[in-house]
Formats: structure tokens, C-alpha cells, sequence
């Protein structure tokens, strides 16, 4: 008999999510949502599932995503958490997978596909007085992820229950270690994205967390629903995100924290958040593969801090990440130094080694001094894969109102070796990130391809 662990963790009174719009079909307001009524509404929702094989989850709202999750756990069937919710990726995994059907709240979808809208769904007004929580077995293969696809082709991570309970019960000792009352929590990425998914979905089921079903994109709209949460409070961002959010503050807000993930953080941004949410800031470390694994104070810290569970050993310059949860070993991209059993430092990763002018360098480091430019408002240097004999790196960024290039020339011609300071630099008014606050290399070559036409 398998070992079985619960659909959720949580007691019947505690509020798992909080609503910042009504759901009319499930007689919820907005507000918090009980666990009590939310396992009534994922029990509505798995009844109503008629659709069998592998459930792609294209719920933009928070709160229903995770319903459609649960509710396709107590299906037996395994989610599938798309990179993008694109027509074309959605059809692509039904090629891949075959028997694909789409559990949506009015998204673009695939008239190929069988839909199931879980807004159909009609739920009673009270709570169901009977709060028996499922029981999910822990070999079951809960979900399907899939990496970014920023340096490649995007690949299929496979998430069994004790992968998701395990690794949400280590990151919520080393995330939020700090809090004994339930957080109340604000995700700016998607839930279908691991770093959203980690936080603001498995956090609130298996610990004291309160998601907010918003996904906010612009400040002014983050601030907002930020502000509207009961105390204490959380924001959980990328660096993209939190950049373009410090630069619209006009006042300071008050959080408990704030978590980061998703690329490098700088000491300068770390800062600065710190500051104007008079909160300390948790940068994490992590990957698609893994899930989150590190954690440090970014504005006071260089190192990182091991998760207590991940194990990590090296040979010949990689990092292999092992654990009792995961499904298999994982070889890191990164390259880590270790300075204790605990605590490590990242030195770029093995696609990031250049050499120029019989000089070598790290786009990681290249980057990161790219990204301290108090002007700058997003981007990056990449090194062209059709660089020609002549080897140059080059900068694609967006610039605060006002700033000139030249001043960002001569910043970094002040920092970086010659051979390192990219030529040419050009000037957009944003760069094409994901929702996830990620940067496709596909579409920055598209990009840089555009651009090189123009000049």
C-alpha cells in the first residue's frame, strides 16, 4: 500500500485564499475563503470534471487555478502547467501527450482541445458540514512542469505529490521563517510558472498562507491590491517586477516580507525594496527542475543559505542536487563555490563563459553591472551566437525617462574590461519579457535581429 499524505493541511476555519473579485458561480464573495468551503468547491469541481487524460490549467485567476488543480488530483489526473498560454503550445502538448483536455476561467483556448470552463460550475452557498480531506497517494504524479525555455528549448519536469508536499513544507521553513499567524500573500507571476506555483499555490495548501487570487501586472495595480490585504502581508515578485514597482512608489508601504526570485537580484534593488516596504527582502534560489533551494538576505548577504533536505555534490566543476522527495537526481547549470557545508556563491553558469580578445569573462557578471546602472529601467547583454570573427557583445535596454545612452557607455566602460563593454548598444521601450518576468533567448535574437535591420 503507498504512503498517502492530504490534499491540503489546513483547518476547516483557516482562510486559504483571499478573493479581490466575487466568484458568482461559487457564491463567494470577495474576501477570504474558508478551507472548509474551498474544499466544497474543489469537490463540486471534481464532480462536474468529465474529461479524462492530462488537464492543462490555464486558470488565470488564482484561487480557481488552484481549485482546477485539486479537483484534477481527486480525478487522478496529472496537470500539465504550460510555459505560456499560447494556442500553439497548448496543441503542442496534446500532440505530445495526447489525450490533453483544458480547465480554463475564459482564456484563449484551442477549439482542438476538449474545454472544460470552471466557471460553469454551481456551487452550494454554505459549506459542506462534512471536512473529510482527501487523501492522495504519494507516487501519484500530480503535475507536469515545464522549464522556462529562456536558454532553449522548454523541457518536462515531473512533480509527484511527495515532491509537492515535501518541498512546500522545507520552503516554508526557509522562506518564512519568521511568521506564526496565517500571511496573507501577493503573487505577481502566474501560478502555472514554478516560482508562482511554489509560493502561491503550495505554500497555501500545505501552511499558514492566504493567497490573493489577483495577478496584478502594472505598480499601480500591485499597490493597490497590495494594500487592500489583511496584515500581516507578503509580496512575492521577480526582479523585473519589483524594479519597475520601486521606480512608481511616491510612499513607503508596509510588508512582513517580500520574496524574489526568477533571475539575479542586485545589492542596490535589495535595497531599495527593503527600504520602501520597511520589510526584509528573501532572494531565492532555484530551478524548474529542483524548485526552490537557497535562500539569502540579498541586501546583506552575498552567500547563500542551503535548504535544510537538498544535498548537494560536486565533481569536476558541476553541481548534482539530490534529495529523499525528487523523482531523480538534477546537474546544476551554475557554477557553486562553496564556503561552508551551508552556505555557497554563484559564479555564472557554464553557458555564460565568453571569450573576447583572448579574454575571459561571465555574461553573469557582465549582467549583473549592467543592471546597477540607476538609469536603466530593464535589460541585458547577450553574446550573438552570429557574432562573425570579430566578437562583440551586445546590450538591448530600456532607459529611465531622461537618461541617455551615452551615460550607460560610459558607466560601464568605467566597470568592465574594453573588451567587455558591449558594442552596440540599443535602445527599446521594453523588452519582450514573459508574464513570469522571464526573457526568452528566442525572442531577444528575434529582437536583436529586428534591431540590426534598422541600423
Amino acid at each position: 500500500m503507498p504512503d498517502t499524505f492530504p490534499l491540503f493541511t489546513r483547518e476547516a476555519e483557516d482562510a486559504i485564499a483571499y478573493l479581490t473579485r466575487p466568484v458568482d458561480t461559487a457564491a463567494l464573495n470577495t474576501g477570504p475563503v474558508t478551507a472548509s468551503r474551498f474544499l466544497s468547491h474543489v469537490k463540486q469541481v471534481a464532480e462536474a470534471l468529465t474529461c479524462q487524460g492530462h488537464a492543462i490549467n490555464l486558470c488565470e485567476n488564482r484561487y480557481l487555478f488552484l481549485v482546477g488543480l485539486c479537483a484534477a488530483v481527486l480525478r487522478g489526473a496529472t496537470t500539465l502547467l504550460p510555459p505560456d498560454k499560447n494556442i500553439a503550445t497548448q496543441e503542442q502538448m496534446n500532440g505530445d501527450y495526447g489525450d490533453c483536455f483544458i480547465i480554463h476561467d475564459g482564456s484563449e483556448i484551442s477549439a482542438a482541445i476538449p474545454a472544460f470552463n470552471i466557471l460553469s460550475v454551481k456551487c452550494p452557498q454554505t459549506d459542506s458540514s462534512d471536512f473529510s480531506v482527501p487523501v492522495i497517494a504519494d507516487d501519484f504524479l500530480a503535475c507536469i512542469s515545464f522549464t522556462s525555455g529562456s536558454t532553449g528549448k522548454s523541457k518536462p519536469n515531473l512533480k509527484y505529490w511527495r515532491t509537492l508536499h515535501r518541498s512546500s513544507l522545507i520552503n516554508y521553513t526557509f522562506m518564512i521563517p519568521d511568521c506564526e499567524e496565517t500571511l496573507y500573500q501577493l503573487a505577481t507571476m502566474p501560478a502555472q510558472h514554478m516560482w508562482g506555483f511554489e509560493t502561491s499555490a503550495l505554500l497555501p495548501l500545505f501552511s499558514k498562507v492566504c493567497m490573493s487570487d489577483a495577478k496584478p501586472l502594472f505598480p499601480r495595480d500591485i499597490l493597490d491590491t497590495f494594500a487592500a490585504l489583511p496584515e500581516p502581508k507578503q509580496l512575492v515578485s521577480t526582479p523585473v517586477h519589483l524594479r519597475a514597482l520601486c521606480a512608481g512608489m511616491t510612499s513607503d508601504v508596509h510588508a512582513h516580507s517580500v520574496l524574489c526570485a526568477t533571475s539575479p537580484l542586485t545589492t542596490e534593488l535589495a535595497t531599495e525594496v527593503e527600504q520602501k516596504f520597511n520589510a526584509p527582502l528573501r532572494e531565492v534560489y532555484g530551478c524548474s527542475e529542483v524548485g526552490s533551494m537557497a535562500v539569502r538576505r540579498s541586501a546583506r548577504e552575498q552567500a547563500w543559505f542551503k535548504f535544510e533536505g537538498i544535498d548537494f555534490a560536486q565533481n569536476d566543476g558541476t553541481t548534482t542536487v539530490r534529495a529523499e522527495h525528487l523523482p531523480s537526481d538534477t546537474v546544476l547549470q551554475d557554477f557553486i563555490e562553496f564556503k561552508d557545508d551551508n552556505h555557497f556563491v554563484l559564479s555564472g553558469r557554464a553557458s555564460d563563459l565568453i571569450k573576447i580578445a583572448g579574454k575571459r569573462g561571465s555574461l553573469f557578471t557582465i549582467n549583473q553591472t549592467l543592471l546597477t546602472f540607476k538609469g536603466l529601467e530593464d535589460g541585458i547583454v547577450i553574446h550573438p551566437e552570429s557574432a562573425g570573427p570579430v566578437t562583440r557583445l551586445v546590450a538591448i535596454v530600456s532607459l529611465k525617462p531622461g537618461v541617455e545612452k551615452a551615460e550607460l557607455v560610459r558607466f560601464l566602460q568605467a566597470r568592465l574590461d574594453s573588451a567587455f563593454v558591449p558594442r552596440p548598444v540599443y535602445v527599446v521601450d521594453a523588452l519582450p519579457r514573459e508574464s513570469n518576468g522571464k526573457l526568452l533567448r528566442k525572442n531577444i535574437d528575434a529582437l536583436h535581429a529586428s534591431l540590426k535591420k534598422k541600423r
